[in-house]
């Protein structure tokens, strides 16, 4: 068994958002964004943008096994089949300018967009690339290390949760959004 040298307890949640969210922008996104073209803002990248979350479902992996017949017995054989991954959901606090739930609006937007609708033929020469992107979850330990890296690779967002202010409660405003993708990596980080 390895040995602990930190001082402090690999359970221990100093703070609510431990996760990091980090996508580059799909192409077709980008013009319809307009502080990503503000060129003279240093802190912010025109190419990826990075959440801080609070809550996430990494989805159960399952590779169903398939009943065989031999000899008058039964035993099992794996499918080699993977059914599709369930969509998953994030939860993540708005800023104060409603950046983060900005481009996630502007991305469903862009989907069904709200004047003209999606122009495939248009606007889009190879439509996966266009509005899809590797979607990486970071999870952290106490020291804000990452620890752990799910990448959702061709991902985009089906959803995007409501906004509910009330200004009794002096919690910050929450807000959440969920995705569908094509395949999941996982990789545990090491420094």
């Amino acid at each position: 068994m390895a040995k602990n040298t930190y001082q402090q307890s690999m359970l221990n949640k100093s703070r609510g958002d431990k996760f990091l969210l980090v996508f580059d922008v799909p192409r077709i996104l980008k013009p319809n964004i307009p502080w990503l073209q503000d060129h003279s803002n240093t802190s912010f990248s025109s190419d990826t943008v990075q959440f801080s979350i609070f809550g996430t479902t990494v989805p159960a992996i399952n590779v169903p096994a398939v009943d065989a017949r031999f000899s008058g017995s039964t035993y099992y054989i794996s499918s080699h089949n993977k059914p599709a991954f369930p969509p998953v959901s994030v939860k993540f606090n708005v800023d104060n300018q409603y950046r983060n739930y900005w481009v996630i609006y502007q991305w469903l937007n862009l989907l069904h967009d709200q004047v003209e609708g999606y122009d495939v033929t248009g606007r889009l020469s190879n439509i996966e690339t266009n509005y899809q992107t590797d979607l990486t979850v970071y999870g952290k330990d106490e020291f804000n290390n990452n620890r752990i890296k799910f990448t959702y690779t061709k991902a985009f967002p089906t959803t995007v949760d409501t906004i509910n202010y009330d200004y009794q409660k002096s919690d910050e405003i929450v807000s959440g959004f969920t995705f569908v993708y094509s395949q999941l990596h996982t990789e545990v980080i090491n420094f």
